[in-house]
């Protein structure tokens, strides 16, 4: 069966700890709970989409690590085809170390390793993106992204661009301004974490900051902008919508981002919602997912279309 939806970017595995609070400079806290999870935000969002029966594939690159072996053997499981995964010889996985308090709220450290980021643009190419219909990227890392991005602009396919680090910790990771400008360019739909996108506009005010990046790039399918429990913002061609978030008591937000944007590319590219129905469903998922522990969600499409019935 040809693939739907094409994602690269960030594969990961997360140990998850559970602590009473985030500790302030030079403080503590207990670990009351730790588990090693598999993540990586574009990982998360096309499991998210394989659970609604949606055919995804995941470019990416590994180390033959005990981490790297983990997550690919889940990655398979959870129904994403892993043809584009490459595994370096002697290589060290991207992980992360995330703690997350009685509230859900959560600190990321990240380990990079030394293999995601050396996937080149060589890796990749026009055969990767026979008969999908959506290329989505995190840009980790931007060049082979930004390569895919190009050959779909030449092919007419979408290309949805999630900015989910503030640029100054992109530029760590080896995506230079010229290199993120490019992207967004090429982009379809930009979807931006609060912190990146205030600081990739430059300002401290979420009105201002979107309406800046959009008016710049102009993103044919509009610019989507995450705001936690305040819900999300789309700026787009018939100007801006504001859509409330779900109201639900969170144990772990690690993740909600990634099943947004997931959620949000099953209802608007698969299902043609409007942009703002999109993102009500988009909210549905992330909801479900803050009421889970782990970095990934865990529901159908049924279960976020109950979800949506009790909040109409």
């Amino acid at each position: 069966m040809s693939v739907e939806i094409l994602g690269l970017g960030a594969s990961a595995m997360d140990i998850v700890m559970q602590c009473e609070n985030l500790p302030k400079e030079d403080g503590f806290s207990f670990i009351h709970r730790e588990k090693l999870m598999p993540g990586g935000s574009c990982a998360n969002v096309l499991v998210t989409l394989s659970n609604m029966d949606i055919r995804t594939s995941l470019v990416a690159q590994l180390g033959d690590d005990h981490y790297g072996g983990l997550f690919l053997e889940d990655i398979k499981l959870s129904g994403v085809q892993t043809e584009y995964v490459k595994v370096k010889q002697g290589g060290e996985s991207l992980h992360t170390f995330i703690t997350v308090d009685k509230k859900g709220d959560k600190a990321i450290y990240c380990n990079l390793g030394d293999s995601l980021l050396e996937l080149g643009a060589d890796n990749v190419g026009s055969e990767m993106l026979k008969g999908i219909k959506l290329f989505y990227t995190d840009m980790f890392p931007v060049k082979p992204a930004i390569k895919l991005a190009r050959l779909c602009k030449e092919e007419g396919i979408p290309v949805a661009v999630n900015l989910q680090c503030a640029p100054s910790f992109m530029s760590l990771c080896n995506a230079s301004s010229q290199e993120l400008e490019e992207m967004f360019s090429l982009a379809d739909v930009i979807f931006a974490c609060r912190e990146g996108l205030l600081e990739l506009a430059g300002s401290d005010d979420y009105l201002s900051a979107g309406n800046s990046i959009y008016d710049k790039y102009r993103p044919k399918y509009g610019l989507v902008f995450t705001l936690g429990e305040n819900g999300a913002l789309v700026f787009g061609e018939e100007g801006l919508a504001e859509i409330p978030a779900i109201d639900i008591e969170a144990v772990d937000t690690t993740g909600a981002g990634d099943s947004f944007i997931g959620g949000f590319i099953y209802a608007f590219f698969i299902s043609k919602m409007t942009a703002a129905d999109s993102v009500r469903f988009a909210n549905a998922c992330a909801a479900i997912k803050c009421t889970q522990r782990g970095p990934r969600l865990k529901a159908s499409k049924e279960d976020i279309l109950e979800v949506l019935s009790r909040e109409a």
